[in-house]
């Protein structure tokens, strides 16, 4: 009988830490199943964050693009009136150079 009682305790004790290391073992694949998750979870973000610059990067220099080709319309326009304006007096520019060349007035 105290025989029977001792073998019970060490099969409960050999269960026990069969338990224990069943225990151990999936809480350790737990853990790097976490760790795999978590990985490929910073990953996607690492994807999506590269994407989302691009993306915004894109758009800023759509917006220069943009800013600078309306300046460049506006400094064309400009130089284009200066012309005109440069022209439209040319006639009297030639008048007055050729009246003070030829006819000595000032």
């Amino acid at each position: 009988m105290a025989l029977e009682i001792l073998n019970n305790i060490l099969e409960a004790e050999k269960l026990a830490a069969q338990t224990v290391s069943e225990a151990e073992h999936s809480a350790s694949e737990a853990v790097k199943n976490a760790e795999t998750a978590v990985r490929e979870q910073e990953r996607q973000s690492a994807v999506q964050n590269r994407a989302l610059y691009q993306q915004l990067i894109e758009e800023k220099r759509s917006q220069i693009a943009q800013v600078l080709d309306a300046q460049m319309i506006n400094r064309r326009q400009l130089t284009q009136t200066k012309v005109q304006q440069a022209e439209d007096k040319l006639d009297q520019a030639v008048s007055m150079i050729v009246d003070e060349v030829i006819n000595g007035h000032r």
